[in-house]
């Protein structure tokens, strides 16, 4: 094609968006390269140039093998690509590579007789770095799945890129400019060598064939492999893909405007732009037009000159030496065993099955031994069992497993968690006030993707009532951070009324006014296998205390009542509250006093127990002595009761009038409570407060 001055080109490169599809962002990095290190246009042209002057290299005889490592980051969700979707990738990337591809049959006949194998392969890594087995699938729980091009820590998981060849699989990408990508990367010698950011970006959505991709956009990976080999696009560096005066260094490709879109190919002037009569090479897989198809034999060439090149390490990648480095020619054995159950959330309610499936690699297992504490049977030698679990608890799960030449074995410590068929709490209402032990616990559980990192905790640093709550130190979690706090189960049926409702406080403070920090409440009706969304919060509509920018402590003022009616799940006996915090970066959060009662003659509009009465328990759990403190505003009839989980009333502390002021009762010795969960309850001001009491030994 013919040649214009590269920095001309760069300057001019535009933003390119199909209608339909988005396309390659690798111009768009380099030009920003481009704009801090001005001379790298000098270097790169000069590169070509020598290239000009020097007589044609003889690729090695044979295939260049390169090991390569996939990175997906995820949130748990669609992103979180299954292995399978990697591998049919990869067997994409070496069809079309290798000119197997069955659709070269429609390839225009003028390219037919220029269409050629590369003599590349790609083979996923079973070494990793630091010499331990792997499937080169890496999975990570990262925010920067949503990839742009100034969060910090973006390209943290490269292997070192003169080993390994490094495909970063994201949700979305896009660039603080504005430009939405499907995938981009780096042309060798436009960074420092071994450089991190060495590597391709593509969207989990147009990598494969299969999952969460297509066959539509399953060339996308060629196509950036095509970049990363030194490939630039038919139509040169112009991202305007409409340019018929760019270069792509490579002889034997036309001059191609670039397409966006698939001309007809029975109408031949649909596809010569450029020069009329002459057709131009849109079903190359460096062009735009989604209908790609080959690679011409000088691009082949090209590829293969960029891994016989040192610029960028791209020589080492093939070596022999690094081939036993990475494990690439190593034979299929067993190093790690895995495995993960039928539930995501590895719940299930008493009296119901789990199917287990084996995720182990490298070698294919041709036995398996289960071990499933808890379930029936206990034990297994299927590939994928079925276990039913009777008895509520929380168990382990155990594999072993093999080929005849080896064995390797996996063990997951309180994997698995039963709820009984019947609900924890159930009685007249339910309340918790985070005043006992502190959480995770027997009642409430957590789940944070990110292991020690911040989520949900028991705090004394401010409370809605009482001296306890539950928060989110948000200050210090990345953006997209998601955190879950999951209830025991309830037995709504046994509240009376026709308006069961969930109340609870909530307290938080957006750290900018564009803090859009988000708590959603989900509830499950089946021990947590499918959750239903119930209300969602977000941003200045969460926040409690307006904006701060320092991290967010609440004063009493500064606590919101949230209600959500529950009246469609009225008869649900065993009924499951999810309350998921998705951070933005912003600040602090806090809950307390969650409550679910009738509210049949109150509007689920106004705060449920907004009162000038508070009711308070100390110690709780309570070990010798318990105190009921309260207040009430004026002079008025006064109940507090004890009830047992069941809803029974066990107790009654005091029933009559009592003047305004402060009041504090203790339990009676005489009526001394057995070890467990009690609710105290009490009626005044014409409202209901209710507070969670543990008994851990008897007065």
């Amino acid at each position: 094609m013919k040649e214009i001055t590269l920095f001309v080109l760069l300057l001019s490169a535009i933003n390119v968006y199909s209608q339909n599809n988005l396309h390659c962002g690798t111009d768009q990095v380099t030009n920003k390269i481009l704009r801090k290190h001005p001379e790298l246009k000098t270097k790169f042209e000069q590169r070509e140039q020598l290239k000009k002057s020097l007589p044609v290299k003889k690729s090695m005889s044979g295939t260049y093998t390169i090991p390569v490592v996939f990175h997906i980051l995820h949130l748990n969700g669609g992103e979180n690509i299954q292995d399978n979707q990697v591998i049919d990738a990869v067997n994409i990337l070496n069809r079309d590579f290798a000119k197997n591809n069955a659709d070269t049959t429609s390839i225009i006949t003028s390219f037919k007789s220029i269409a050629d194998s590369t003599g590349i392969h790609f083979e996923l890594a079973q070494v990793a770095p630091n010499g331990n087995c792997t499937n080169g699938i890496i999975h990570y729980y990262d925010p920067d799945t949503d990839w742009d091009d100034t969060s910090p820590t973006l390209y943290s998981y490269t292997w070192d890129p003169t080993k390994y060849l490094n495909v970063y699989v994201v949700r979305d990408i896009i660039f603080s400019d504005g430009f939405s990508a499907a995938g981009y990367t780096y042309l060798p010698g436009w960074l420092g060598y071994g450089d991190p950011w060495d590597a391709i970006v593509v969207l989990h959505s147009y990598l494969g064939s299969i999952g969460t991709s297509s066959v539509y956009h399953s060339r996308v990976l060629t196509h950036e492999v095509g970049h990363w080999l030194n490939l630039l696009h038919v139509f040169g560096f112009s991202n305007a893909a409409t340019d018929c005066n760019s270069d792509d260094y490579v002889n034997d490709t036309p001059v191609t405007q670039g397409y966006l879109d698939c001309p007809n190919i029975n109408n031949p002037s649909s596809y010569q732009i450029c020069n009329p009569g002459v057709n131009e090479n849109f079903q190359n897989y460096m062009d735009y037009s989604y209908c790609n198809k080959m690679f011409t034999h000088d691009q082949g060439q090209r590829m293969r000159d960029a891994l016989d090149d040192n610029t960028a390490g791209r020589n080492n990648l093939w070596s022999p030496s690094n081939l036993l480095v990475t494990g690439v020619n190593m034979p299929d054995v067993l190093c790690q065993a895995d495995f993960k159950s039928s539930n995501t959330a590895n719940t299930v309610c008493q009296g119901n099955s789990l199917t287990f499936t084996d995720l182990s690699w490298n070698g294919k297992a041709t036995t398996w031994n289960w071990n499933f504490p808890g379930g029936t049977p206990a034990t297994s030698t299927d590939s994928a069992p079925t276990i039913l679990y009777n008895t509520p608890g929380v168990y382990d799960v155990g594999l072993t497993i093999s080929n005849g030449t080896g064995s390797v074995s996996a063990a997951k410590t309180a994997y698995i968690t039963v709820n009984p068929s019947s609900a924890v709490y159930s009685g007249p209402l339910y309340s918790e006030g985070f005043e006992g032990i502190t959480i995770p616990n027997s009642d409430w559980k957590v789940r944070n993707p990110l292991p020690g990192g911040n989520t949900w905790k028991q705090t004394n640093i401010a409370a809605a009532s009482g001296s306890k709550s539950v928060m989110i130190t948000n200050t210090a979690d990345a953006a997209a951070t998601i955190d879950e706090l999951i209830s025991p189960s309830i037995n709504v049926a046994a509240i009376a009324g026709n308006a069961p409702t969930l109340t609870f406080k909530v307290a938080y403070a957006q750290r900018t006014s564009a803090s859009a920090d988000k708590l959603q409440i989900y509830v499950s009706t089946n021990c947590g296998l499918t959750w239903v969304l119930r209300k969602t919060i977000s941003g200045e509509t969460l926040a409690t205390a307006g904006v701060q920018n320092t991290p967010f402590t609440p004063n009493s003022s500064q606590w919101k009542q949230q209600a959500i009616p529950l009246s469609s799940f009225i008869s649900q006996t065993k009924l499951f509250i999810l309350f998921r915090f998705t951070s933005d970066g912003g600040n602090n959060i806090f809950i307390d006093d969650i409550n679910i009662s009738d509210t049949s003659a109150t509007s689920v509009d106004e705060p449920v127990y907004t009162t000038t009465v508070d009711l308070n328990i100390y110690p709780n759990p309570a070990e010798k002595n318990t105190a009921v403190l309260f207040t009430i505003p004026d002079e008025q009839k006064v109940e507090l009761k004890v009830y047992d989980l069941t809803g029974k009333e066990v107790l009654t502390i005091y029933n009559g009038i009592l003047s305004a002021g402060k009041h504090q009762y203790s339990i009676p010795e005489k009526n001394a409570l057995s070890p467990g969960t009690y609710f105290i309850t009490l009626f005044a001001d014409r409202k209901l407060v209710t507070r969670k009491l543990v008994i851990t030994t008897a007065h």
